[in-house]
């Protein structure tokens, strides 16, 4: 018999086979739990690896205790000299068959319960050693991984390309984008860059890398929409831009009524390809039809596109679209909760005052509560609602939690929160949320600006001025950011760099430069407060809080008091801040002062 031959039979009658069948059937079943616990608590690629190296080292372990047991366990005992013969020594031949079987039945259960033991114990120094890294790692590695596994799961949906015949359709291609944007941020596990800072790649030919890059993502999606009568053609495709690979695309020709279907699915397959995990109440709000009638959907959709504009003229022609929407379908959640969310921002824009606007934006916001309590844009307007105009700090918080539990991808939620933190004097949580919408929405002048004059307040004007310019490239002639601007050179006693700012606002802003120059000169010359103070009193000076902001930074606090007096019987959206300005410092003691912050429902302090 050949040496190959007797090796297999001795393989065989050894049971290496079914020990190694065993031994491998269990280490796969353990590699599998490991990768997944690996992939579930963001831990090293390594670990996998070691694993297998592990169960690798066990196997010959295995192989050679189960060959050196059967060597044991079939030895013979000695027998006596004298042999006997006939039906006697047939006995003995059987007895002894017997126990060399019993032997080698027992001898496969110790394999098998070696190979077994082997596997569990690579599995236990496995977890050992994983559970040591977890707990005793740096923090910066593990923030690191945890940062890794965010950034693979980070998605921007440029602005999908108008195809239809009809270039008035451009709102329809900007409304299915901003759709698309709404679903995928109900996705906790997916962190969505928000619509503001796409719109600026609108028809421009970036490299795709180069647009992740600037907005700090892997993946991009992009597309088309073609509508024509009731038919439309929407294309989408997934690509991992830093790694210039495609995940997804599909292409949907559907009947006009099948556009939210569509809108889920494009969701769905984002989230697939990015193995986000989605929860039951998340699946059903990317699911949801928002209205039935597409025609009350068709103006929803233009009011969203001039909301985004941010000017008085812009919210009167969302709000019109948006009225039109909710008399088509009086039970338009959405419609509702953007129409509150416009008639919050009339006051800080010009338009009419907080008594004015305050019932009819919280019956809006009522209504779109009372349709669906679960939607993030109502309970962010409720929030901003009642902190602006009501002071209702507690209750305000509360809203935008709510909201940002929704939606955590929402940034205007995280914006207003911010603010809010802010006026409260909650700084190390305001510049956290700021940070958290400059994330979701980088090119977003707002979020920026008022990160800016949080870092201002905190008393940190160097850090805040980069910010504003930020803000200001992307918008140059904003009246408030260039005013901020210039306040956080003042406050860093830099008046040189604010003379520029203050010309460019007076000639923005229609008021007299000699005014402001009146007062940069009499922060240097106590002399001329006087002629300062008179000049600040002009109807047209401008300022968030004007003029008080002025009169009490040089020190005239009788004045500072009748202005903010004046200011508080109407309301205006950005006195709370007082609470925390460092104009104000000077009154601070002040009990008139003390008492107009507690009629604002701030703490004692």
């Amino acid at each position: 018999m050949s040496r190959l031959k007797r090796l297999i039979l001795e393989i065989h009658r050894r049971s290496l086979w079914q020990v190694l069948l065993i031994y491998v059937g269990g280490a796969w079943v353990c590699y599998e739990i490991i990768d997944t616990i690996t992939d579930r608590l963001a831990l090293p690629e390594w670990l996998p690896v070691l694993a297998i190296i592990l169960f690798l080292i066990g196997l010959p372990v295995v192989l050679a205790t189960a060959f050196i047991r059967e060597e044991a366990g079939t030895a013979v005992a000695p027998v006596e000299a004298t042999l006997p013969t006939g039906a006697e020594e047939q006995r003995l031949e059987a007895q002894a068959a017997a126990v060399r079987q019993q032997a080698r039945r027992r001898h496969r259960l110790l394999t098998w319960r070696n190979a077994g033991l082997s596997f569990l114990a690579a599995l236990a120094l496995w977890g050992v050693i994983a559970t040591g890294w977890y707990l005793l790692a740096d923090r910066a590695e593990l923030e690191g991984v945890e940062a890794a596994d965010e950034m693979r799961k980070s998605v921007a949906v440029l602005p999908f390309e108008n195809l239809s015949p009809d270039p008035e359709n451009e709102f329809f291609a900007d409304g299915i984008h901003d759709e698309i944007i709404a679903r995928l941020s109900k996705i906790t596990d997916l962190r969505v860059i928000s619509r503001t800072s796409v719109m600026g790649y609108r028809g421009r030919s970036e490299n795709l890398r180069t647009i992740a890059d600037e907005l700090g993502v892997t993946n991009i999606l992009e597309g088309t929409v073609r509508r024509a009568e009731d038919r439309v053609r929407i294309t989408a495709q997934l690509i991992d831009a830093r790694a210039d690979e495609h995940l997804w695309t599909e292409v949907y020709d559907r009947n006009l009524s099948d556009v939210f279907a569509v809108q889920s699915d494009v969701a769905h397959q984002v989230a697939s390809a990015l193995r986000a995990e989605l929860t039951s109440a998340e699946r059903e709000r990317i699911e949801e039809r928002p209205t039935e009638n597409l025609e009350a959907y068709d103006y929803y959709l233009r009011g969203r596109l001039f909301w985004t504009q941010r000017s008085l003229a812009a919210f009167d022609s969302a709000i019109d679209y948006y009225n039109r929407a909710v008399l088509l379908d009086p039970d338009y959640a959405r419609a509702y909760a953007a129409l509150a969310e416009t008639y919050v921002l009339l006051p800080e824009y010009g338009g009419p005052s907080i008594p004015e606007v305050l019932p009819i934006a919280r019956a809006a916001t009522d209504r779109a509560l009372a349709l669906d309590p679960d939607l993030a844009e109502a309970y962010t307007a409720s929030a901003y609602l009642k902190a602006v105009f009501e002071w209702r700090w507690d209750a305000a918080e509360r809203d935008y939690l709510k909201a940002i539990e929704l939606n955590p991808d929402y940034a205007t939620a995280h914006q207003w929160y911010a603010e809010m933190l802010g006026v409260t004097g909650r700084w190390d949580e305001a510049l956290a949320e700021a940070r958290k919408a400059i994330e979701l929405d980088p090119r977003s002048p707002a979020a920026n600006e008022i990160m800016a004059v949080l870092l201002t307040f905190a008393g940190r004007p160097d850090d805040a001025i980069p910010m504003y310019e930020r803000a200001l490239r992307i918008v140059p002639d904003w009246v408030d950011c260039i005013y901020d601007l210039a306040m956080a050179y003042v406050l860093r006693g830099d008046y040189a760099n604010a003379a520029p700012l203050f010309d460019r606002l007076a000639e923005l802003t229609g008021s007299d430069p000699e005014a402001y120059r009146a007062y940069l000169a009499a922060l240097s010359d106590p002399a001329k407060i006087p002629a300062a103070v008179t000049a600040l009193q002009a109807p047209n000076i401008f300022s968030t809080t004007a003029p008080s902001e002025y009169l009490a930074h040089l020190g005239r606090y009788e004045e500072a008091l009748a202005a903010l007096e004046q200011e508080y019987e109407a309301r205006k959206p950005r006195l709370p801040w007082i609470n925390v300005h460092p104009m104000y410092e000077g009154l601070r003691s002040d009990p008139r002062f003390q008492d107009l912050l507690r009629r604002m429902n701030f703490p004692d302090g």
